[in-house]
């Protein structure tokens, strides 16, 4: 007796012997990928280039003229809305703000304030970081940037604001604060900083990896992640780029070495966080206090309760008004400055 082969059967199996053969390879794929970002991610990229190589102006119109070439630099690469801003009152001021945008952002973001500040009678300088606020909008422009290009902006905003006032203070968000704490450990001019939901580490991810994202990412090729729901905006761009946000992430990892070997802000520091922070890794801000404190830093802290809803981004031209209120009055606070009106 012959039994009968059902061909539909003999196609099923081997259908199944195919998708087997699939995801072996894949796996195979996965796990070398894994591999290679682990290897990657254990060898530390070069710290070199981080020091401060500071060269601060003598006086206003020194100070005035670094800027002007700043704007004739960026004249056809950035928006109008984009662009570098200082608010001068034509003379060097008691006070001068030195106001840092925070990461894919770009001076608008401080506009607001800045302007506020600037009638009560301080010069305010608002610099452009690096790849930032380019023409064409795209996020992916951050690949460029390396925690050296931080360092190096960072120097020359305090270059210039050196001769525009006789007390320096800093102001920053997110990566902006990241920035900020490298000047305030760095440069001795800064008396007095206040750091907004300051970008440290990536939120939810234990302090662990970080070092292993900053290796990583800074030799893998760069991956933007377009967030498709976000708006557009002329001033900001869309998403995150993977080798950006390990520049940023470098220069703080170097703020937290310091930190560790006793290096702390001469100057007061004010430090505002966001329970419903999203972005940064209020527990690694946290680390970072803990180590500026033990080396005799005056730090005063502050955090927004989960039920203000304040999120990262609290200062956006396009955040909610009510909100931004709350933030700008502490900030203010903070500044020893009247409220806003």
């Amino acid at each position: 007796m012959t039994l009968k082969t059902n061909p539909s059967n003999h196609v099923v199996r081997q259908k199944k012997s195919i998708f087997k053969r699939v995801l072996s390879i894949l796996g195979i794929i996965l796990v070398t990928l894994l591999g290679v970002i682990l290897i990657l991610g254990l060898f530390p990229v070069s710290d070199k280039g981080l020091e401060s190589q500071a060269s601060p102006a003598d006086t206003y119109e020194e100070s005035v003229s670094r800027f002007q070439q700043l704007q004739q630099e960026e004249q056809g690469q950035v928006n109008n809305s984009t662009r570098s801003r200082l608010l001068d009152h034509r003379e060097k001021t008691p006070r001068v703000y030195l106001m840092i945008h925070g990461i894919t952002n770009s001076p608008l973001q401080w506009l607001e304030l800045g302007e506020h500040l600037y009638n009560q009678g301080s010069n305010v300088l608002i610099l452009r970081m690096p790849y930032h606020g380019l023409q064409s909008l795209k996020v992916g422009e951050l690949k460029f940037l390396k925690s050296q290009d931080l360092r190096a902006y960072a120097d020359q905003a305090m270059d210039i604001a050196a001769g525009l006032g006789d007390e320096v203070v800093v102001v920053g968000i997110s990566g902006g604060g990241t920035v900020n704490s490298w000047l305030a450990q760095n440069r001795p001019e800064v008396s007095r900083i206040v750091l907004l939901a300051p970008f440290f580490g990536i939120f939810d991810v234990p302090d662990l990896l970080n070092p292993v994202l900053v290796n990583a990412f800074s030799r893998l090729p760069n991956i933007s992640l377009i967030k498709p729901m976000e708006p557009v905006r002329e001033w900001v761009y869309r998403g995150q780029a993977t080798r950006g946000v390990a520049a940023f992430l470098g220069i703080g990892q170097e703020i937290r070495s310091q930190a560790k070997e006793g290096t702390s802000p001469d100057g007061q520091v004010f430090i505002l966080t966001t329970a419903k922070d999203d972005t940064a890794n209020n527990h690694t801000t946290e680390s970072l206090v803990n180590h500026w404190r033990q080396a005799g830093a005056d730090v005063a802290t502050y955090q927004f309760d989960a039920s203000q809803n304040i999120p990262h981004n609290s200062v956006d031209p396009a955040a909610d008004a009510a909100k931004k209120q709350l933030v700008y009055d502490k900030i203010l606070e903070f500044l020893g400055e009247p409220p806003m009106p």
